[in-house]
């Protein structure tokens, strides 16, 4: 007889932040001469108000060529978050059977994150499997919901440690010259307003989750994935160099971004969620049903064309937590969502949808349930 899968639930969480955190209002201050009116307008209209920073001077390094200085490690972030989420979880440590680390930004590609955490938390059973999901982007929890399931499934009894850890700011690219709105640009400028972009748009943060096959906070269902339809969606954006076909880099790596990324995010979002609806355990009939709907903060823009797509108003209290979680963290790719399932908001019974989607080009939809009662964290 077949083995029933098992969907996790979540039995704790908690967020690390680094202490560095800096408005929207002061990076534009910092860049006065720097940046064109236009361009200006852009930046302070995509939806971020402040952002945090593993660095202590990050507005000095993006516009004035200060070296950076360093606040906090990545994974000293990622083991503050881990060890609040154990307390919160109250259960006994050696039940944890596999530790998830999962970033796009580790503060080193080689050990990975997850074995710099066994190095420095001690308490951590010495024989838990490991595993790194890294550079998933924006995807990752869906990522790491399905490889829970699959290990839940198989161990019973054990439970699933995953720990979100992105730092982003210190990849942004110095910005020592003068920048213009995409409009105001050739083609051959572009990459230069991205990297104005990246500066104003990402931020660090660290999530740490306890998952197990019962408790009394909500349960993740099936995940839907779906990555590069077309085999060009590969191409939408990239960090080109930095790996084994461009060893040497000269200065930060670069990050690209298609123009297309809105619409074909918008499109993979949609899609995905379509079939997610018609998996066997999802309750309802449309996303407008759902009783919260989580989606990842790309930007406003992006967001606003979700809400369009599934017929749900922005204002509406459904999805007012990714819109918050714009405004308040910006994006920090991995930790976006769960950053959103960290907010200490009541949630109440019923069945919600969480969307992860991001560069590679990929998309991961899975349902929420809330129990009888309702859940906060």
């Amino acid at each position: 007889m077949a083995t029933a899968t098992i969907d996790p639930h979540l039995i704790g969480i908690a967020t690390e932040l680094p202490r560095s955190v800096h408005s929207t209002e002061e990076l534009l201050a910092a860049g006065r001469g720097h940046l064109s009116d236009k361009l200006e307008t852009m930046l302070g209209s995509l939806g971020v108000e402040k952002r945090h920073s593993v660095l202590a001077n990050y507005p000095d390094v993006l516009f004035r060529g200060a070296e950076p200085e360093r606040g906090i490690a990545v994974v000293d972030l990622a083991v503050r978050a881990a060890r609040k989420c154990l307390a919160r979880a109250d259960i006994p440590v050696a039940t944890i059977g596999l530790v998830l680390g999962v970033s796009s930004s580790p503060g080193r590609l080689v050990p990975s994150l997850v074995c710099d955490m066994f190095a420095r938390m001690p308490e951590l059973p010495r024989t838990a499997h490991n595993l790194s999901i890294e550079y998933m982007g924006c995807s990752a929890m869906a990522k790491a919901v399905d490889t829970a399931r699959w290990y839940l499934t198989c161990n019973p009894g054990k439970r699933v440690l995953v720990c979100f850890a992105e730092a982003t700011t210190p990849l942004s690219p110095p910005l020592p010259g003068f920048y213009s709105h995409f409009s105001e640009v050739g083609l051959d400028e572009r990459q230069d307003t991205v990297n104005v972009m990246h500066g104003f748009l990402f931020a660090d943060a660290a999530v740490a989750m306890v998952l197990g096959a019962e408790g009394d906070g909500p349960s993740f269902g099936p995940v839907a994935n779906l990555t590069n339809d077309l085999p060009e969606d590969a191409e939408l954006g990239t960090v080109p160099d930095g790996g084994s076909d461009i060893p040497v880099v000269d200065g930060r790596r670069a990050y690209t971004l298609s123009p297309l990324v809105t619409p074909r995010g918008a499109f993979y979002a949609r899609e995905t969620v379509r079939m997610a609806l018609k998996e066997e355990s999802c309750e309802l009939a449309s996303p407008a049903d759902a009783s919260v709907l989580l989606m990842h903060t790309g930007s406003v823009r992006i967001l606003n064309a979700l809400c369009k797509g599934f017929g749900v108003d922005p204002d509406d209290e459904v999805v007012v937590s990714s819109y918050r979680v714009l405004r308040d963290y910006g994006n920090t790719l991995g930790c976006s969502v769960p950053l959103m399932l960290a907010e200490p908001v009541y949630r109440p019974a019923g069945q919600g949808i969480l969307v992860a989607f991001g560069l590679s080009f990929g998309c991961g939809v899975f349902t929420m349930t809330v129990p009888e009662g309702g859940w906060a964290p």
